[in-house]
């Protein structure tokens, strides 16, 4: 009675459902959360069979799902939700790298339009997350204070991760950089039931230079901000690296006439991955996410394993850029390492949505064989680790947030594995959607 007495200071509301995948593989036929609604947000208080919690919590208000399962809200841990604006113009055609970069430049609004344009692709990038049933982003952004204020509109859980580049004769603005990347120290303290949270994101190593990094990784180990970085999503990082040579240094030719590369740029030998390590990027107290990761031999993928960085794997964005025709992602090889790898969609400017369960549906599809269960930890619990999160989200137990989803499919799965098949092999819209213990999107007819 203990557990209960306390849970009933609060109001406390009882989904009951088919089935509950807690996560990790855990399946609880015909089972029910319940939800502590605070002034602090809704915590799940606890977890069980339908009727257990029912005699636990005599006065909550129930919610009666059927049929449905209850699941963890989906985490994406690397998108750009301010390049919206470009879906269906980039990601249809298939262009090699740098042109890609050089169409995003030309699609970039005007200077009277930018504002606008980039808020409202914000917001619907939100909006389509949660109705994907992605409850928790990591998202990247340049226009820092505008893309926050957009975050407020309502939306997923989110890590903003300010973006930063010191490259060159740009050096010299890395500390207006990084402070604005920061934002106020209002906005970057670290609170348990936020819903928004500050990162640091310095870009890549073709556009921060080594000593950049460092004080980066510095200044977010002080300030106990997680950290993100492009790294080694392009086999050309190595030239570029090693001599500016290669089609990103052939790049950096032609942006030396704007007078932004000098002689001073630090020339490293080893790679990206190793580039990294010996800045201190690895090494990091807070957590870390390493986008992409295309490119990485055994001796590589060692060191990774040594340190501590997640790695955001992004299936389509990759195939779209065509490194899936130079070699296979290494992910279930980083997995055995002991490497936290999670899927995520990028942007809508090389993803034709930001769905992670199309991510994960789309390899399953390639590769039927692959374990149903294990992608779908690949974009809840995995995720929500990436991110830092572990203690707010990625599942459902007793005092994690109430960051939940809800799919009917008819007759309940009879196993995790049944349902995480199923999801895969016919991916939709969640038919309900709570994020923080509030709900919202809800099916029709539901009893009360």
């Amino acid at each position: 009675m203990g557990q209960a007495s306390t849970s009933q200071r609060s109001r406390v509301t009882l989904l009951q459902a088919g089935a509950v995948y807690t996560g990790n593989g855990h399946w609880l036929r015909g089972g029910g959360l319940a939800i502590a609604h605070t002034s602090a947000g809704g915590v799940i208080a606890d977890v069980g069979s339908a009727a257990t919690l029912r005699r636990r919590y005599p006065r909550a208000i129930i919610k009666n799902y059927g049929s449905r399962v209850l699941m963890p809200g989906f985490v994406n841990a690397h998108t750009h939700l301010e390049l919206g604006y470009l879906a269906d113009k980039l990601s249809w055609r298939r262009l090699a790298f740098p042109q890609w970069v050089v169409a995003l430049m030309a699609a970039y609004p005007d200077a009277q339009s930018a504002q606008a344009v980039i808020t409202q692709a914000v917001i619907r990038g939100r909006r389509a997350s949660l109705a994907a049933g992605v409850t928790c982003i990591g998202d990247i952004c340049r226009h820092h204070t505008l893309v926050r204020a957009a975050s407020r509109h309502g939306g997923p859980r989110t890590v903003s991760f300010g973006e930063i580049t010191a490259l060159g004769r740009s050096r010299h603005l890395l500390t207006d950089r990084l402070a604005a990347a920061m934002g106020t120290a209002a906005a970057r303290r670290h609170k348990r039931n936020s819903l928004l949270q500050i990162g640091l994101s310095p870009h890549a190593p073709y556009s921060v230079e080594g000593p950049a990094l460092e004080r980066i990784v510095a200044a977010a180990n002080k300030a106990m901000l997680p950290l993100t970085m492009h790294l080694a999503e392009l086999a050309a990082e190595a030239d570029f690296l090693r001599d500016a040579s290669g089609p990103l240094g052939r790049r950096w030719q032609v942006m030396k006439t704007l007078n932004l590369l000098d002689d001073a740029v630090p020339h490293f030998d080893g790679g990206p991955i190793r580039w990294a390590a010996a800045h201190g990027l690895l090494r990091a107290r807070v957590p870390v996410v390493l986008a992409h990761i295309n490119y990485a031999d055994n001796a590589e993928l060692d060191i990774l394993a040594a340190g501590r960085a997640a790695v955001a794997y992004c299936p389509r964005t990759r195939h779209y850029f065509g490194h899936d025709a130079v070699a296979p992602h290494r992910w279930r090889d980083m997995l055995a390492r002991g490497i936290n790898v999670c899927l995520a969609t990028d942007s809508l400017a090389s993803s034709p949505d930001i769905s992670v369960l199309h991510e994960a549906a789309w390899l399953f599809k390639r590769d039927p064989s692959l374990d149903p269960v294990m992608l779908i930890e690949l974009i809840t619990r995995r995720g929500a680790a990436a991110l830092g999160l572990t203690g707010m989200c990625g599942q459902l137990r007793k005092g994690l947030r109430g960051d939940i989803q809800a799919y009917g499919f008819g007759a309940v799965p009879r196993s995790a594995r049944a349902f995480a098949e199923e999801l895969l092999a016919a991916p939709r819209p969640p038919d309900a959607v709570w994020l923080d213990g509030a709900k919202s999107t809800e099916p029709p007819g539901e009893s009360a």
